[in-house]
């Protein structure tokens, strides 16, 4: 674990990436030596008695490919077997793509699940027709055959299939929802609708209807582009909420239930409209973006306003340069302007579902989120867009959105798609950090506004680090350090470090 610790971001991307390729020459091994074993595992069951060391195996794979075959296949889950590749090729896909840390467990129990079920059956169907002895272990292994003889004794041969189909369809509803839709569609008459074509005249004209039944709605629509466009203008607002279904039968509409229909057409429209004219002005959206992070160091670190001149003490001391320090070039992530094109709609559409009307929005993108400034029309409260903060994050759909009140609009803050490593070497070349005048500098990091941040350490003496696994806790720390180590001579500050 030292060793990995010690290594740089772009060395631990290579092992990464090497293990991602070992483990999917690994999957392509075992296939062939499964797939060779199916159809040469009588030439090569010898090489089980006198080790394979005089014979030449049979197998594509070789000796250790039937020994991988013969484990696999006859003493394991027999066919089923290949379902346990899924496992390597998940593993491989995972490190290849830089997304080992995601968890494998799902994927796991899934593979193990489906390589159980089909070795299960390949041996219930093995015993029906007489090749419960192929592969030296049946059609689905030892482990199938135990399975199934014990079965087939417990409960009898009919319960036992009356089983394993029960547990073919518990597996295929949890790994398919379109299986789960159409087997939970069984018996309620929808698929009889679905296929029973409506007549020309009971067909609304690109006029969308609405069925409420248990507080459900609803919406059909035409399929012509102008009933279409309401609804692709507000996409994703309603998709919870609306589910497009043909029409099958002219709908009778209570007094009630049209009122609904009105009021829920108006608001759709009224949100289609408003962000059509959002997306159509360019003035009302404007992006800023700093430079702070890309600013190359072509100088060298200035002088501390309070540093000792000349130092008493240690004359031949020099202060690290910033060359130590890494610029993390590739960690840094652009945000497109389809994003923010993409958030400023959504938001607009969303406060404009509740009658919410804006001037401009402008961007501040930072390194990991982007502030969306929102100055409102007159008349509209403050108020009444900070309470619709989980209303705009789910519309966002973003990891977190949080609402703040400005001096003169509102900021909407939305995690970026993808994040920017701040690179401290940036952070110290800052004139903020290089012209401070504080006793104890430090530069932790930057503001929304790409600003950096330096705060003085010997204001906060007793400064208490806290946070969950992996959130930053060491390079905060790191960072406190090394601003230090930068800022101070030897002669002005001493460290103590005690660890518990």
């Amino acid at each position: 674990m030292r060793i990995w610790k010690n290594w740089d971001e772009e060395e631990r991307a290579v092992v990464i990436k090497v293990t991602g390729v070992c483990f999917l020459i690994a999957a392509v091994f075992v296939f062939i030596a499964i797939l060779s074993y199916l159809f040469s595992w009588k030439q090569d069951a010898s090489l089980l008695s006198d080790g394979g060391t005089m014979e030449k195996a049979a197998n594509a794979a070789g000796s250790l490919g039937f020994r991988t075959g013969h484990f696999l296949v006859s003493e394991l889950f027999g066919i089923g077997s290949l379902a346990l590749l899924v496992i390597l090729v998940a593993i491989s896909v995972r490190l290849l793509s830089g997304k080992w840390q995601s968890s494998l467990a799902r994927t796991g129990v899934i593979a193990l699940f489906g390589a159980f079920l089909a070795s299960l059956t390949f041996s219930y169907i093995g015993n029906l027709i007489g090749m419960d002895t192929v592969f030296d272990g049946g059609l689905g292994g030892r482990c199938g055959s135990f399975c199934t003889a014990w079965l087939t004794q417990t409960i009898g041969s009919i319960v036992t299939g009356l089983a394993i189909l029960v547990l073919i369809i518990i597996f295929l509803i949890l790994t398919s929802r379109k299986f789960s839709r159409w087997f939970s569609s069984l018996g309620s008459g929808e698929r009889k609708k679905k296929k029973r074509k409506s007549s020309p005249e009971d067909k609304p004209e690109q006029v969308p209807t609405m069925q409420e039944d248990n507080a459900d709605v609803s919406v059909t629509e035409s399929s012509t582009d102008e009933a279409a466009s309401p609804e692709d203008a507000a996409e994703g607002l309603l998709s919870d909420a609306i589910t497009t279904e043909p029409v099958s039968e002219p709908i009778t509409e209570s007094p009630i239930e049209s009122t609904l229909v009105e009021e829920k057409l108006e608001r759709l429209h009224e949100t289609a409209n408003y962000d059509q004219e959002a997306t159509g002005t360019e003035g009302n959206f404007e992006i800023i973006t700093g430079d702070t992070l890309n600013t190359e160091v072509t100088e060298e670190l200035k002088p501390i306003n309070n540093r000792l001149d000349p130092p008493d003490g240690l004359p031949k001391y020099k202060f690290p340069t910033l060359d130590l320090l890494e610029a993390h070039s590739s960690g840094r992530r652009e945000v497109s302007s389809e994003e923010l094109t993409r958030n400023n709609n959504k938001i607009r559409a969303a406060l404009a579902n509740y009658k919410i009307q804006l001037n401009d929005v402008k961007a501040q993108v930072g390194p990991t989120v982007t502030l969306y400034k929102v100055y409102p029309a007159p008349g509209v409260k403050i108020a009444d867009i900070k309470k619709l903060q989980e209303d705009i994050g789910m519309t966002l759909n973003a990891r977190g959105v949080r609402v703040i009140q400005l001096s003169d609009c509102v900021g909407i803050e939305v995690a970026n798609d993808y994040s920017s490593i701040v690179p401290l070497k940036a952070l110290l070349n800052d004139n903020a950090f290089r012209e401070s005048k504080a006793e104890l500098p430090v530069a932790i990091g930057y503001t929304i506004t790409q600003k950096v941040k330096v705060f003085d350490l010997a204001d906060a003496p007793h400064l208490l680090v806290a946070g969950a696994t992996k959130q930053g806790k060491s390079v905060g720390l790191n960072v406190i350090v090394s601003s230090l180590l930068y800022a101070k001579h030897p002669t002005e500050l001493k460290f103590v470090f005690i660890d518990p």
